[in-house]
C-alpha cells in the first residue's frame, strides 16, 4: 500500500511535464499558465525535442526567468511518447500532470486537484472538466463521469475497456508519480502512438480511483495539424489498439480471475470503426 501523505499539512511537490516540439506559435501561453499557478511547490519540467523553429529560444528565456524550471534538451528527436516517458522518469514531483504545449490551465488547477487527491487517498488521479476550443474558435465543455462512484479495479476496468465517450478527459489530470512506475509508462502499439493515452488510462484505472472535479480548469486548443485530427481510425489501427489494451490488462497487478473477466470483455466487445471527433489524445 502506498503512503499518500494525506494529512492536513500535505504539500507535495508537483511536476508539470511539458513535452514540446516546434511549438513556437503557442507554447508561451502554456508556460505562462504554469507560471501563474497558485500551488507553491511546483516543478516545471520541459522536454525540448529538437525543434527546428524558435521553441528552444522561447523555452530558454522562460527558464531563465523562473527558478522552478528545468529543461531537458534532447540530443536527437525522441518523438512525443519517448519524450514524455523520459520526463516522467526524470520528474522530482510526488504528483505529476501533462502540460501539453497547446493546453492552458487555470491558476488554481494544481491547487484544486492536489486537494482532491488529499481528500481521496485511494485515488490515483484527479481531473477537471475541459474546455475544447476548435481551430475555428468554436468551444464546448467535455466531461467524463463514468468512473464516479466506482471503488474497485474491475468495475473501472470494464468501463474503460469500452472506450466510453470522453474517456480522454482524465488525461488532463494530476496523477501520483508511483502510477508511472507501476504501469510502466505510456506504451506504443503496433501502429505507433495511435490512442496510446487510452491504454495508459486503462492501466491507471486498474491502480486506483479517478476523481472528477466538476469545473473547467483546463482549456484544450486544437490547431491545424493536430495529430489526432489526422488519424483515420482504420481497421488495422483498431486491431492494434485492442491488442495493446489486452497487453495492459495481462501485465496489470489484478488477480488472475479479474484479469480473465477483463480480457474476455475486451475480446468480445465489438470495435466499431468510428471517428471520435473530439478525442484529444497526446499531440504536438
Amino acid at each position: 500500500m502506498h503512503d499518500t501523505h494525506t494529512q492536513p499539512g500535505w504539500h507535495p511537490r508537483v511536476t508539470a511535464l511539458v513535452p514540446c516540439h516546434n511549438a513556437a506559435a503557442f507554447i508561451s501561453r502554456t508556460l505562462d499558465s504554469l507560471a501563474s499557478q497558485t500551488w507553491p511547490n511546483l516543478e516545471i519540467l520541459i522536454g525540448e525535442d529538437r525543434s527546428t523553429d524558435a521553441t528552444p529560444q522561447i523555452v530558454a528565456k522562460f527558464a531563465a526567468g523562473h527558478r522552478n524550471v528545468r529543461v531537458l534538451n534532447r540530443q536527437h528527436n525522441l518523438g512525443w511518447l519517448r519524450n514524455t516517458n523520459d520526463l516522467m522518469a526524470s520528474a522530482e514531483g510526488e504528483l505529476m500532470f501533462f502540460a501539453f504545449h497547446d493546453d492552458v490551465v487555470d491558476p488554481t488547477y494544481v491547487e484544486t486537484l492536489v486537494r482532491a487527491l488529499q481528500d481521496n487517498p485511494s485515488a490515483v488521479l484527479a481531473y477537471s472538466d475541459v474546455e475544447v476550443i476548435e481551430v475555428n474558435g468554436d468551444s464546448a465543455t467535455s466531461t467524463f463521469d463514468r468512473l464516479s462512484g466506482l471503488h474497485n479495479s474491475l468495475s473501472r476496468g470494464l468501463v474503460m475497456a469500452q472506450q466510453p465517450h470522453g474517456w480522454w478527459v482524465p488525461n488532463r489530470g494530476l496523477f501520483r508519480a508511483w502510477a508511472f512506475h507501476r504501469s510502466g509508462g505510456i506504451k506504443p502499439n503496433s501502429q505507433g502512438e495511435y490512442c496510446a493515452d487510452w491504454t495508459w488510462l486503462l492501466h491507471l484505472s486498474l491502480l486506483g480511483a479517478f476523481v472528477r472535479v466538476p469545473q473547467v480548469l483546463c482549456h484544450k486548443y486544437y490547431r491545424t495539424g493536430s495529430i489526432s485530427k489526422a488519424w483515420t481510425h482504420h481497421r488495422t489501427q483498431r486491431r492494434a489498439l485492442r491488442a495493446a489494451g489486452l497487453r495492459e490488462i495481462w501485465h496489470s497487478s489484478l488477480p488472475w480471475a479479474q484479469r480473465a473477466i477483463l480480457l474476455t470483455a475486451m475480446m468480445t466487445r465489438p470495435w466499431r470503426l468510428r471517428r471520435r471527433r473530439k478525442a484529444a489524445q497526446f499531440r504536438r
